[in-house]
């Protein structure tokens, strides 16, 4: 008999993006069926569960496979698998999401259908097995295996993938310098990323000539703010919150929240396609598609790696700059 692990989606692209990474990793190791169930209502208020939307993923399967079980993990989860992780959350008083998901750590469970509550990825949770596994993702630090786990297993959908190809040749110049800024609900450090900003494009201009900058933000207002400050600076068009708010997970403002969900993936999978990019990994937008970066010799930085990040910048331009004898 067939066992399964359920994925459910919350919050943004990156948190459920990093969900399904573990959910593959797990289903991989215990032989059960990935089922991936977004469909609490943050891309779409019809109840369409949008992964399949907006993802290929060749071991996944939608919830309509599920069998009739009373066999289920956590046992809140009893007759409720049509409900989203916060309204289920709301109604039982529960803070966090530990009550709500199952151990990934181990392989020993019977029930038939486990599920998975994740804000983010638990690969950390699963060193233990892929030791027990000899795997090959053992001796991988957890960037590379989710890297490796995305890269074999979720690939956009082609209608996405063709706005995103068709907006590179449109738009894009020989060196493509990547800026995500998160400035809604979560505010990344502005004056950090514009400084690293100005480093590396002043470098970028010595070494490869022209460039453009590409940026992906949520704030129309630090849109403008940077094509005021930096020179070729393009973005996509999409939809922005005039009330400033996060644009997922925002039914009263968005209109459209299917398309809400494509432009985030457009903005993504071009994020990734740029030869450097600069971001804070405190959001999981900005670390994703770091992981998804596709040029061979692409290179990024994360601005919450290292408070002395900036500092590291600033002394790696200074030598640089004296090596090739110009002015920092």
């Amino acid at each position: 008999m067939t066992q399964y692990i359920v994925v459910k989606g919350t919050s943004g692209i990156g948190n459920r993006v990093f969900a399904v990474a573990t959910g593959i990793l797990y289903a991989q190791l215990s032989g059960r069926q990935l089922v991936v169930d977004w469909r609490d209502g943050s891309y779409s208020n019809t109840g369409t569960n949008l992964f399949l939307r907006y993802f290929d993923c060749p071991i996944a399967e939608s919830v309509e496979v599920l069998p009739e079980t009373d066999s289920i993990y956590p046992a809140i989860w009893k007759n409720q698998l049509h409900r989203s992780m916060g309204s289920l959350r709301d109604e039982l008083g529960l803070t966090g999401y530990s009550d709500m998901s199952f151990d990934v750590s181990q392989l020993d469970s019977q029930e038939d259908i486990l599920v998975l509550s994740a804000y983010t990825h638990k690969i950390n949770l699963m060193r233990p097995l892929l030791a027990q596994e000899t795997s090959r993702l053992a001796t991988m630090t957890i960037r590379e295996i989710l890297k490796s786990i995305l890269k074999d297993n979720l690939f956009v959908k082609e209608d996405i993938k063709s706005q995103v190809d068709e907006f590179k040749r449109e738009n894009f110049e020989n060196y493509m310098v990547g800026v995500h800024i998160r400035y809604s609900d979560m505010k990344v450090p502005l004056t950090e990323i514009e400084f690293a900003v100005r480093s590396i494009t002043r470098l970028t201009r010595f070494q490869h000539g022209n460039f453009k900058i590409f940026l992906a933000t949520d704030s129309q207002e630090v849109l403008h703010s940077f094509k005021d400050k930096f020179p070729n600076v393009i973005s996509t068009d999409k939809w922005f919150s005039q009330s400033g708010k996060r644009l997922h997970q925002n039914p009263e403002e968005c209109q459209n929240l299917v398309q809400n969900g494509i432009e985030a993936l457009v903005d993504l999978y071009l994020l990734a396609a740029c030869d450097n990019l600069i971001f804070a990994s405190r959001s999981s937008f900005g670390f994703l598609s770091s992981l998804l970066m596709t040029q061979p010799n692409a290179r990024y930085y994360d601005i919450d790696e290292e408070h002395s990040l900036v500092r590291r910048i600033k002394h790696k331009l200074i030598n640089t700059a004296k090596n090739l004898n110009i002015n920092p």
